[in-house]
């Protein structure tokens, strides 16, 4: 088994509410379960967007309608960013 470390974290309200929410959604067992979940996804992206992926699409299975998610820490700096 993996060596694990205790963690502590402060929350604002809204996060706190946020982290429970998804927590209750993705039916993590934790919201430590989520948090985990949650770096490796955001740990994904960020791979994705070093190659110049920087966009993430959604599709209905359903209706097949798309969407176009774009993530603002993923994009790279604006020109004004940069000076």
């Amino acid at each position: 088994m993996a060596k694990t470390r205790r963690v502590v974290f402060g929350f604002d309200e809204r996060s706190l509410d946020s982290l429970k929410r998804i927590t209750d959604q993705g039916h993590f067992s934790s919201m430590a379960d989520s948090v985990r979940e949650s770096l490796q996804v955001m740990n994904a992206l960020q791979n994705q967007a070093q190659k110049g992926f920087t966009e993430v699409v959604v599709r209905n299975p359903d209706t097949h309608e798309e969407r176009v998610l774009v993530i603002p820490t993923l994009a790279p700096p604006s020109s004004e960013e940069e000076k």
